[in-house]
């Protein structure tokens, strides 16, 4: 693994999952910078606010969940993909969904956006298998 830091977002409306994830992601990666957010908006927000300058380093992971109750994944996509070119281009998305319906996962593989579908609970062989 490169010697720059690994940075993290995720956006899940469970915060226990959100936990778990954050503490595979250090267990397993050392020492990585991890935000979370429940509420997909506040998500959305920071990551205008947050990135609209130049990508410097790796590209930030964002794990996004599929079901959420005041915005879907898809939906945070939509308003995802409506951003500056300068902001996309710093992010490398991931469905963290425990979701198995054929067409969410058609509906990812099919979005240029996501890099892959990953079901929950985040875990060692995935992360092994992400960053080999």
């Amino acid at each position: 693994m490169s010697s720059l830091k690994k940075r993290f977002l995720i956006v899940d409306d469970d915060p226990e999952n959100n936990m778990l994830s954050k503490m595979v992601l250090k267990r397993i990666l050392g020492e990585v910078e991890i935000t979370d957010f429940v509420e997909p908006e506040a998500g959305l927000e920071y990551i205008e606010s947050q990135f609209a300058k130049e990508a410097e380093g790796e590209k930030i992971v964002l794990f996004l969940d599929i079901n959420m109750p005041t915005m879907s994944g898809w939906e945070f996509l939509d308003k995802f993909a409506a951003m500056v070119h300068t902001i996309i281009e710093q992010f490398c998305i991931y469905i963290l969904s425990s979701s198995v319906d054929p067409r969410d996962i058609q509906r990812a593989n099919e979005n240029p956006l996501v890099a892959g579908i990953i079901e929950k609970p985040l875990d060692r062989k995935t992360l092994f298998e992400m960053f080999a």
